[in-house]
């Protein structure tokens, strides 16, 4: 079937909704029309993410019955015990989440299957400790995370609570593929399958099981308990559903000097105070920062509407100092280890993903902490956890990416701002008594280890042939011999499509162990590198940096100097 015929299909039929009806009344461009129809949104590991809309290229309550219907028809192949074991099911504060939830629970309750459905929104790692909590068989989250407020989606999770493995994403994605004609899904009423006991709601207690696992994050019970109200600490959750557990967790461990932004505290689906709703950009902090400056805040932090994502912002002379992804997760990592320096070290496992910084890296290896890079996203270090304990081999340490997430107990399998945010209070206040700042902390780790800094970049291919331009480039630098850049060998390419490590000296060839993945990464003599990593969706691709140097100013002339010499060898490629 063609994008018109799809097309004809919604507007002849008639019990369309009345507000998908009327928003496609008013769309007359050709070019939008096609867009929206033109296919079913892409379904992956991460789940289906999309704008909200009419079309089946568009997230409404129509393609996500259809998914919801895939996960079902999942679950039936996999068994009665499946069914019975259920699915966790909660949402986060955008537009139709509560909807779009109730809707999933109804059709996957219509084949038979055990649904626990949440009352009110809730964290995303919040519904991945509820899916190990229940011993589910898999979990549901409605969110789109960070993204704007025209955004949704539907994120599955497996039964260890982390999200699905590519083996499970491709046989839902096979199944929805027989799967075309959405109109015709649908269920009986909520109140019939709660009825029946197929629908069970959970409320509150579930806040205080999480609060009361996230008493392991806490390294030094006592301390925070006697000290934690010395520190000073404003919080945003960005309109999301971050403030409960926040405002229990630290209220609970003794961080007792916490104020929330209170424009910014209650869940709000336009997110009317910021343009975007992601802690990693810095003008989201704008109305924390004039009340951190009038309160003088030790700590500001921020988590994204569905609080997996922590930013954070210290102050040095008044002025605010925005942490990158890395330096809160070296910060971390560096205070864990501190923490566990009468333990065997070496009994434990680093997990991080290959675009995150090395820093990590030199850390851990001097405390005889083993390494284990993954692919990006956190779904693989989830996957690490859980080979982990069936191995029975290495005990977790922590976890962390480059674009704010962390995970320290591994009760959750997601990254988790409220288990970061409360690792790092802790920090902060064991920095404040001794008189120093998780500044002067990090600058003392540069100064063991060498100083890092890293960058990143979107290169986008605009016009219709934009993704066509962009694989072609990247096809042309994966044949592209390079030998230096910055004044730097180029000693190795990785390249995880292949799933090869390339010697440029010698020309040995390694294999790599990661799954395949469209991901180029260039590594130089002193250590330093760029990654190339290409949207699987859009035209545009993703350039990270890393370097590293004896001191602050040469890293940051090193980093100029790698970003101008690869931007010139794109140009030539």
């Amino acid at each position: 079937m063609n994008w018109q015929e799809k097309l004809q299909e919604w507007q002849n039929f008639e019990d369309l909704d009345l507000d998908l009806k009327n928003e496609l009344d008013q769309v007359t461009s050709p070019v939008d029309l096609e867009d929206r129809f033109y296919r079913y949104l892409e379904f992956g590991t991460g789940g289906m993410r999309g704008e909200l809309g009419v079309g089946t290229n568009r997230i409404n309550n129509y393609t996500i019955k259809r998914v919801a219907l895939g996960l079902a028809g999942y679950i039936e192949e996999k068994g009665i015990t499946a069914c019975q074991r259920g699915v966790v099911i909660s949402y986060d504060n955008r537009h139709k989440s509560r909807e779009f939830a109730q809707w999933t629970a109804r059709i996957l309750a219509s084949y038979g299957i055990k649904v626990f459905l949440s009352d009110k929104l809730r964290p995303t790692p919040e519904l991945s400790y509820l899916v190990r909590h229940y011993h589910a068989f898999a979990g549901v989250m409605i969110t789109a995370s960070h993204n704007p407020k025209q955004y949704n989606g539907f994120k599955v999770y497996g039964s260890d609570g982390g999200q699905i493995t590519l083996e499970t994403a491709k046989r839902l994605m096979s199944i929805l593929e027989n799967i075309t004609n959405e109109f015709t899904i649908t269920a009986k009423s909520q109140s019939y399958y709660e009825e029946n006991e197929l629908i069970t709601i959970f409320s509150g207690e579930v806040d205080q099981w999480y609060v009361e696992e996230l008493k392991a994050v806490i390294q030094n019970q006592n301390l925070v308990a006697k000290e934690g109200k010395n520190l000073a600490i404003i919080y945003t959750p960005l309109h999301g559903t971050g403030k409960v557990l926040i405002k229990k967790a630290f209220s609970t461990f003794g961080f007792e000097n916490l104020r929330i932004v209170a424009a910014q505290q209650e869940p709000d689906p336009n997110f009317s105070t910021v343009v975007s709703p992601n802690p990693e950009d810095q003008a989201a902090f704008a109305l924390a920062l004039e009340e951190a400056k009038e309160n003088s805040a030790d700590l500001l932090i921020a988590t994204d509407p569905d609080a997996d994502r922590l930013g954070v912002v210290v102050f040095k002379q008044n002025e605010p100092i925005y942490l990158n992804g890395n330096q809160i997760g070296v910060l971390l990592l560096d205070y864990l280890i501190q923490q566990k320096s009468t333990t065997n070290l070496g009994d434990y496992f680093l997990s991080k993903t290959i675009v995150t910084s090395d820093l990590g890296t030199k850390i851990a290896e001097k405390n005889g902490i083993q390494v284990r890079n993954t692919l990006t996203g956190f779904k693989f270090i989830g996957e690490q956890i859980e080979l982990s304990e069936q191995k029975q081999d290495k005990k977790f340490l922590f976890g962390y990416e480059e674009s704010f997430g962390y995970l320290i107990s591994p009760f959750v399998r997601d990254k988790d701002a409220i288990q970061a945010a409360t690792l790092l209070a802790e920090v902060a206040l064991v920095c404040k008594l001794a008189g120093k700042t998780l500044l002067d902390r990090l600058d003392e780790i540069y100064q063991e280890y060498g100083y890092f800094v890293e960058d990143l970049e979107t290169k986008s291919f605009p016009g219709k042939d934009g993704i066509t331009e962009m694989v072609q480039l990247v096809e042309r630098l994966r044949q592209k011999e390079i030998s230096q850049l910055a004044n730097a060998s180029v000693l190795y390419k990785e390249d995880y499509e292949l799933g090869t490590k390339k010697d440029l000296q010698t020309k040995k060839i390694i294999e790599l162990t990661l799954p395949q993945s469209n991901v180029i990464k260039l590594i130089l003599a002193d250590g330093s590198w760029v990654c190339v990593r290409p949207s699987g969706t859009e035209p545009k691709f993703k350039i990270y940096y890393s370097v590293n140097a004896i001191s602050k100013q040469s890293a940051k002339e090193k980093l100029q100097a790698l970003k101008t010499d690869f931007h010139q060898m794109l140009t030539e490629i």
